[in-house]
């Protein structure tokens, strides 16, 4: 892998949302970050290469980003916010395949297929670094999907070198290496101590 270490900031077109934080009757996201995992999925499904081999009951992020040639930092931003709440209904049997499990768990009534989430405001701003196969090499800007669905447009774009970033430790933990921790947004967005470039490039150089 001809790999390097690339500056990058992004910019939400549409909004998006992922299960972060609990709210009433749903669920609201974390408006200041983007997970390295969120965002290697989102470059390898724009370059045409699914991370994922087959479909999975559980996810298996370990083996899947180990297909993938970028590794990342968190995506950061400051001060984005989110939207009001938003109606989703999910179509159980067309997304859950109405498994003999899925449908006991519909009728313990613990589940339900309408809920309300609170999505990020487009005009998010992000900056974070990207270890690998430079991906601006033929376009100034690329346009890649995230959030649950991927119904969200995230535009990327080279910048120039922040002074420091933070790492998943989550995504530390499932290479077997262990980095002071900080913060926890989620089980699978976790914040590192700060990292300057160089110290990101070595950390994330051994995530193989």
């Amino acid at each position: 892998m001809n790999a390097t270490l690339t500056a990058f900031r992004a910019e939400t077109l549409t909004p998006f949302y992922y299960h972060g934080l609990y709210v009433p009757d749903g669920a609201a996201t974390y408006p200041d970050v983007i997970s390295d995992t969120a965002l290697c999925f989102a470059l390898a499904y724009a370059f045409g290469m699914p991370p994922t081999a087959h479909l999975r009951t559980k996810p298996d992020y370990r083996e899947d980003l180990g297909r993938l040639p970028w590794r990342a930092s968190l995506a950061l931003g400051s001060g984005n916010r989110n939207l009001g709440p938003v109606r989703h209904i999910i179509d159980v049997e067309r997304e859950g395949g109405y498994s003999t499990s899925m449908q006991k768990a519909m009728g313990s009534g613990l589940f339900k297929k309408t809920f309300y989430v609170h999505e990020v405001a487009p005009g998010a701003q992000y900056q974070g670094l990207l270890y690998g196969p430079d991906p601006f090499v033929f376009s100034e800007e690329l346009i890649v999907r995230v959030g649950v669905g991927r119904m969200g447009l995230l535009r990327l774009e080279r910048s120039e070198e922040i002074p420091d970033c933070r790492l998943n430790t989550a995504t530390a933990r499932l290479f077997g290496q262990t980095l002071p921790e900080e913060g926890r947004i989620l089980d699978t967005i976790r914040l590192s101590r700060p990292y300057s470039p160089q110290e990101a490039t070595d950390i994330l150089g051994l995530w193989q």
